[in-house]
């Protein structure tokens, strides 16, 4: 076997644990969020939690295509399609909560996400389209579904992504204690960068840019943990107030 293959399963289970070990980190300091905070620490727990599964579940078929068996591929192909699809919930969560401030809202337009998801792998699973490609770096799932493209992009990618990015923009220029405004901007780049980077590793054409996506995914979940828990050094010299996102 190539090596870009065992390049592929490692960032695969890199990735995994990293988001694993980050998921667990959050929930020990969800005792230590006030009423406001545990909302968003609890979403911030799910994506992290996702993102895990996800990439385990992917290394799992990475593996499987050594013995050319397709239909395991796709079982475990619309398996992950679960976890990608949900991580776009709490995304959405935390901006509207955010934004809002009342946890109902947050969650009945974070539900709006939960239709177009399952919408996504119904419209797979009834039209089918996806070609596995064996390269030198892994298998890659191929989707000649334009019905299912249309729905991922628009309805799963574009909105939360966009609110992001608005939430970021309203947080710059908010009068807020400077180390505060830091680790919350720090948080959507990397929760940012991290959802785009999934959506190119899921429309890769190619090995190298499946590999270089899960590259920027697995910076994107180290930025997102230094965020959370700054170095000492740096912490100590501020005197943060409350944490919006952990």
């Amino acid at each position: 076997m190539e090596n870009g293959f065992f390049v592929n399963i490692f960032l695969d289970l890199a990735i995994s644990l990293v988001s694993l070990v980050y998921t667990i980190t959050l929930y020990n300091k969800y005792c230590d969020c006030n009423e406001y905070n545990r909302p968003t620490q609890v979403s911030s727990m799910m994506i992290w939690a996702m993102v895990s599964i996800f990439f385990i579940i992917d290394a799992a078929r990475q593996l499987v295509q050594i013995s050319g068996n397709e239909t395991l591929q796709l079982q475990l192909y619309l398996i992950s399609l679960v976890p990608l699809t949900l991580v776009s919930l709490p995304i959405v969560f935390i901006v509207i909560y955010i934004v809002s401030g009342n946890r109902n809202i947050g969650i009945i337009v974070s539900s709006i996400f939960l239709f177009f998801g399952f919408l996504y792998i119904y419209t797979i699973i009834q039209l089918g389209g996806i070609n596995f490609v064996t390269t030198s770096w892994g298998s890659l799932a191929i989707s000649n579904n334009e019905i299912a493209n249309i729905i991922f992009i628009s309805g799963l990618f574009i909105v939360p992504t966009s609110l992001i990015l608005g939430l970021l923009i309203l947080i710059l220029f908010k009068r807020i204690p400077m180390f505060r405004k830091h680790k919350i901007c720090l948080s959507l780049l990397s929760i940012s960068l991290v959802y785009d980077f999934l959506l190119l590793n899921s429309i890769s054409q190619t090995g190298e840019m499946m590999v270089a996506s899960k590259i920027f995914i697995f910076l994107g979940i180290v930025l997102s943990y230094l965020a959370s828990c700054p170095p000492k050094s740096i912490e100590s010299r501020y005197d943060p107030d409350i944490i919006v996102i952990e």
